[in-house]
């Protein structure tokens, strides 16, 4: 019963830490912009218009 109990833990353990990684990688995914790549990626000139919509 207490390995049962042992691995439940990990288990548990292992799901957060996905979760978590999953959960961070989709909020970047969500607020990342194409003004953001071609100022710092892609180091390109924009228009002032485009660098306030951050």
């Amino acid at each position: 019963m207490a390995e049962a109990a042992h691995l439940a833990v990990w288990l548990v353990g292992l799901f957060g830490i996905v979760v978590t990684v999953c959960v961070c990688v989709a909020k970047m995914v969500i607020h990342d912009t194409v003004a953001y790549d071609e100022a710092f990626v892609w180091r390109r000139k924009l228009p002032p218009e485009l660098k306030s919509k951050r």
